[in-house]
């Protein structure tokens, strides 16, 4: 397992690799790494566009390794496009369980891939914030870099 820790504006992450394949993203890290793995500098890279602004997709080759419904439901947050929201239930049925509200807000914390897979999208179906396991705060900072001001 590889691993580096870059500085961003939601504070210091820990990209988490393995054969060539981004496995995780952790926030508030403490430790201080530096990896020559061409895939986490490159990672590193498209995560430094999206907070300034310059991305909006990533390409960064990963790897998810959830429950197969945890699965189901991060690869339907991926197709929610930059600067939209989607709600618990609406995600939900985006993944085929339009009943399974709940369960997905459990699967979107256990998000190993936070920002690449856009979990700071959800929102709760009363158009609340919801919650976000890097911290409401963070949360606040990724919509805003996605020009949504709304939660401010």
């Amino acid at each position: 397992m590889e691993r580096l820790i870059i500085a961003s504006p939601v504070g210091k992450l820990g990209l988490i690799g393995e054969n060539g394949f981004l496995t995780g993203i952790t926030f508030d890290e403490t430790r201080e790494t530096t990896s020559e793995e061409a895939y986490l500098r490159r990672a590193a890279e498209e995560l430094s566009e999206y907070f300034e602004g310059k991305r909006r997709e990533f390409d960064i080759p990963y790897l998810l390794s959830s429950p197969p419904f945890y699965k189901k439901c991060l690869e339907a947050l991926i197709k929610v496009p930059y600067g939209s929201l989607i709600s618990y239930g609406e995600l939900a049925a985006l993944a085929g369980s339009p009943r399974a509200a709940r369960a997905v807000g459990n699967a979107v914390h256990n998000n190993p891939l936070p920002i690449l897979i856009p979990c700071h999208r959800v929102i709760a179906g009363d158009g609340s914030i919801g919650g976000f396991g890097g911290g409401l705060d963070k949360k606040r900072t990724l919509l805003r870099i996605e020009g949504i001001k709304k939660y401010e």
